[in-house]
């Protein structure tokens, strides 16, 4: 099996100097590993606007570099791509004998928060969303209705401004409707063109505290990033990197029986302590572009998810 990592953006032949340590790690435990040129990717996607989208370029049958003419499997290291492009460039890949184990509606199940909510909704806050068509004063009114004056977060169906905690992040009452306006304006101005497909509204929910982002402002709290690998848990990892604390309880099972019903065959659930001692999920997300904290042990990570690769006889 390959791992496809990006290549630097200024030299096709070489990874991107983010993805270099997980490279040279990956391959140092001997997966196969092959270049991805991110760029092409993005590029397809400007040529193709209005055009459908499932069709497979030129430029996407030439954006992975791996030798040979053999049928081969694989997973993808890199830079978020949207559904929709992943959709077309797995496509392309496989009329070229290249298969990602992650299909295309597999990667849009985590990838999309709607998608993945209805399995994780006893265990995750109270969530609702606008698609990007609905983004008037009056959906939105309706959209909050539900939570009262609860505290509530914004997102995209992907990503938090977190770091824009205040502004374009939380709104510490739901029922204030012009600051919930303001902030979802502000939201969707700082997106721009990564907006990805619409809002998503969140109860906030006060979790175990840690301290106050160096750089934000935004509250830390105990989180922890679970990688699962065919159902089964391969590696967990503190979420944070600003703060150290201990690792994740060792007791998983629910969760475990939760990522069991997920149709992915590689994701990640992070998951946090409420101030109550409570144990949630915050959101799944796929695991071929979910990022490693840089205090990440990667030689453990890739070791875990080779094994688990050998174990399904890939």
């Amino acid at each position: 099996m390959y791992l496809l990592f990006c290549s630097d953006p200024l030299n096709s032949k070489s990874v991107d100097i983010d993805y270099r340590e997980e490279y040279e790690v990956a391959r140092s435990l001997g997966f196969d590993t092959g270049l991805v040129n991110f760029d092409n990717l993005i590029e397809d996607e400007r040529e193709r606007s209005g055009a459908n989208p499932y069709i497979a370029s030129k430029n996407m049958r030439e954006n992975v570099a791996i030798p040979g003419s053999e049928y081969v499997n694989a997973l993808y290291r890199g830079w978020m791509i949207r559904p929709k492009v992943y959709d077309a460039w797995t496509a392309s890949l496989e009329a070229n004998r290249i298969r990602m184990l992650t299909s295309a509606e597999s990667y849009r199940n985590c990838h999309y928060f709607p998608n993945s909510y209805s399995l994780i909704q006893n265990f995750t806050p109270r969530s609702v969303w606008l698609e990007r068509d609905q983004l008037d004063a009056e959906h939105i009114r309706e959209a909050v209705v539900p939570f009262g004056t609860t505290a509530i977060m914004v997102k995209d169906f992907v990503k938090s401004r977190k770091h824009d905690w205040l502004d374009a992040c939380y709104i510490p009452d739901a029922s204030d409707q012009a600051h919930v306006e303001r902030v979802i304006r502000r939201f969707i101005e700082l997106q721009g063109t990564e907006l990805n497909g619409g809002i998503v509204l969140r109860e906030f929910v006060p979790l175990e505290f840690l301290t106050l982002h160096p750089k934000s402002g935004m509250p830390l709290s105990k989180e922890y990033r679970l990688f699962f690998m065919f159902g089964e848990l391969v590696f967990t990892v503190n979420y944070w990197d600003e703060t150290a604390y201990e690792t994740v309880p060792t007791d998983l099972q629910e969760f475990i029986q939760i990522a069991r019903q997920i149709q992915n065959p590689f994701f990640t659930m992070d998951i946090a302590r409420t101030q109550a001692g409570q144990w949630i999920i915050i959101e799944l997300g796929d695991g071929q572009v979910s990022g490693l904290p840089e205090h990440t042990d990667l030689e453990a990570f890739y070791t875990n998810l080779k094994k688990a690769v050998i174990n399904r006889g890939l």
